[in-house]
C-alpha cells in the first residue's frame, strides 16, 4: 500500500519553475513612466525638460532594439523637440541676464510721484456714500 502511495506521488508533475523577470520589458515600462512624468512637469522645471529629452533618447534606443521603428521615430521627434525647447530656454535666460548686466551700469530712472488715491470701497463705488437713500 505504501508503494502505491509513493508511486502516485512520484508520478505527479514537478512544480513549474517561476517565470523569470523580463528585464528588457521592465526597462521599457520604467522609461515610458519616467517620460510621462517628465512630460507632465516639463514647463515647471528645466530639469524635467532635460529629463524628457534623456528619456526620449533612451526610448529611441529601446524601440530600435525591440524592432518598433515607428515608436523610435516618434521618440526621436520628441527628443529633438525637447532639446530645442531646452536650448531656447537657456538662450532666453542668458539674454535676460545680459540685459540686467547692461542696465546696472546706467543711471536709474526717476521714480514716479506718489499719487494721492482716495481709499474707497467697492460698496462705496457701487452704491454711493452712506446715508443717501
Amino acid at each position: 500500500m505504501s508503494h502505491v502511495v509513493l508511486g502516485v506521488l512520484s508520478l505527479s508533475p514537478a512544480p513549474a519553475p517561476q517565470p523569470r523577470l523580463d528585464v528588457f520589458m521592465l526597462t521599457g515600462f520604467l522609461l515610458a513612466f519616467a517620460q510621462v512624468t517628465c512630460f507632465i512637469n516639463r514647463r515647471r522645471s528645466r530639469d524635467m525638460s532635460i529629463g524628457l529629452m534623456i528619456t526620449s533618447m533612451a526610448l529611441v534606443v529601446y524601440a530600435t532594439m525591440a524592432g518598433v521603428w515607428p515608436l523610435a521615430m516618434v521618440q526621436l521627434t520628441v527628443a529633438i523637440s525637447s532639446a530645442m525647447w531646452v536650448t531656447r530656454r537657456l538662450r532666453s535666460q542668458r539674454r535676460r541676464r545680459s540685459r540686467k548686466v547692461r542696465l546696472v551700469g546706467r543711471t536709474p530712472l526717476p521714480t514716479a510721484p506718489a499719487q494721492p488715491w482716495t481709499a474707497e470701497s467697492r460698496l462705496h463705488r457701487m452704491f454711493g456714500p452712506p446715508g443717501i437713500n
